[in-house]
């Protein structure tokens, strides 16, 4: 006799065989184990805190092999439910395939609304555009009394030069311009951690030139005596200064790229 197995979803128990589950493999379901985490011995059930009215429908398509849309839940929550047990949203039956993409159609829709919002932004009466802005500053009152000072007139513009791509052609070079800085920036810091793009950065003995010219004020009698002996003189000569590599740093030029990249983004501040 197969093997019974006990699913609980959400405080719904579900009961079914091991070889039902076996029928579609790869699945989450088909890979239940005693060993798994969500296995409770006492109570010998799998637990899982899903949907328990999705998963109706899903353990229905294992035993009868085909997958109904439960009208009761949205489109978007049926599809993250199939994506969770490891099934195929486009297994739908034919019979539910219309329901299931009104949730699609009403996304698409909404998309196209947006797009057609943003046009009507883009062609909109240069008028009623600086009317909003006043509006949005609170100075409504004071457009229409005509009694805006120039800094009434001149703040909006520039919020706009700066905050609306669409305002005018000059607020879409700016545009254009912050972005091509954000490019270069993310560009230059891939650059500046390749090998070739580094300096040496060095560094300088001179604590031991220090030292030597030290030695050589105190000794000066010294030195004049035995000027000749060939083992003072060696002991000089080999503390010269020299300089050694300690590692290597970028290049200057990311330095002045990342100061003109500071000032692009205080447009934004």
């Amino acid at each position: 006799m197969d093997e019974r197995v006990v699913i609980n979803v959400g405080g719904i128990r579900h009961e079914t065989y091991q070889a039902t589950l076996k029928k579609i493999p790869a699945t989450r379901l088909s890979r239940l184990s005693p060993a798994q985490s969500n296995y409770d011995p006492l109570l010998n059930e799998y637990f899982f805190d899903r949907h328990p009215a999705v998963f109706e429908q899903i353990l229905n398509y294992y035993r009868t092999g085909k997958l109904h849309y439960p009208t009761s839940v949205c489109g978007p929550l049926f599809e993250e439910e199939l994506e969770y047990w490891g099934l195929d949203a486009n297994q739908v039956e034919p019979c539910c395939w219309m329901t299931y993409n009104q949730h699609r159609d009403t996304q698409e829709t909404l998309a196209v609304l947006d797009r057609l919002d943003m046009d009507c932004l883009k062609d909109e009466d240069p008028q009623t555009r600086e009317q909003q802005r006043m509006k949005k500053f609170g100075w409504e009152e004071e457009y229409w009394e005509g009694r805006l000072d120039w800094w009434m007139r001149i703040k909006p513009k520039l919020w706009a030069l700066f905050d609306e791509p669409y305002s005018s052609a000059a607020a879409k070079v700016v545009a254009s311009i912050s972005v091509c800085f954000i490019c270069v920036s993310i560009f230059s810091f891939c650059l500046k951690t390749h090998p070739g793009f580094r300096v040496p950065l060095l560094s300088s003995d001179n604590d031991n030139n220090n030292l030597t010219t030290h030695n050589m004020g105190d000794n000066n009698n010294l030195s004049n005596n035995n000027y000749n002996s060939p083992h003072i003189h060696s002991s000089t000569t080999s503390n010269t200064a020299s300089d050694h590599k300690i590692g290597t740093e970028p290049h200057k030029y990311f330095s002045q790229t990342k100061s003109i990249n500071s000032l692009a983004d205080a447009r934004n501040v």
